[in-house]
């Protein structure tokens, strides 16, 4: 693991991903349950177009509601620690050993743990208190990012919080999934090869 010191959603946070496959994009390479995503290609396309372009590309700026979710993490954050009374490092961006790969968790937790936040609007942060309380885990939207921090970190487990001002807070665990693991080790590598290959197809046009 390669720790970058980088503030997340800067110029250089945008440099060091672009072409880069990125955990939250890792439900394009498998499903939650670890089977090979429809999406696979597309995703290979939009990489080779940022790694050929050395940047990123129709960059998405974002909505009211990710700006909400940004005011509203140092708040989660506070609750989190106080809840867990665990100590908590930001991170800005996180490689495999080899810089293929990464993440950007919102902070590790201890040697072994990584912390993610999710702000949703209330709506939506009360199905996954409905989930939770059915399923006892998060909705399957969120496994493949999960699992693809703790692969990146090497960490054993991420906490998944989701945080509302107004609503209880809920704090879910998640640990690697071997099926899920291993469809994105192999997806990973599959996704590379056809990145690669479209990027020397531009550079020969």
């Amino acid at each position: 693991m390669i720790i970058h010191d980088v503030q997340q959603g800067s110029d250089e946070w945008h440099s060091l991903r672009a072409g880069m496959p990125t955990a939250s994009e890792f439900s394009s390479i498998v499903t939650s349950k670890g089977e090979e995503s429809k999406s696979r290609s597309g995703y290979a396309i939009t990489l080779a177009g940022e790694l050929y372009a050395g940047k990123t590309l129709d960059q998405w700026q974002g909505s009211a509601w990710t700006e909400r979710g940004k005011e509203l993490e140092e708040r989660a954050f506070a609750a989190y620690s106080f809840y867990t009374d665990r100590s908590l490092t930001r991170v800005g961006f996180v490689t495999n050993d080899t810089g293929t790969y990464g993440c950007s968790p919102d902070a590790l937790c201890g040697d072994d743990g990584l912390v993610e936040i999710k702000c949703l609007k209330a709506e939506n942060h009360i199905k996954a208190m409905m989930y939770h309380r059915k399923h006892g885990t998060s909705p399957p939207d969120y496994v493949q990012q999960t699992q693809g921090q703790m692969l990146i970190a090497e960490r054993k487990w991420v906490d998944l919080c989701f945080w509302h001002p107004d609503l209880p807070m809920l704090v879910v665990r998640h640990e690697p999934i071997n099926a899920v693991v291993y469809g994105l080790e192999s997806g990973l590598w599959a996704l590379i090869k056809e990145r690669d290959e479209i990027v020397s197809m531009l550079r020969s046009a």
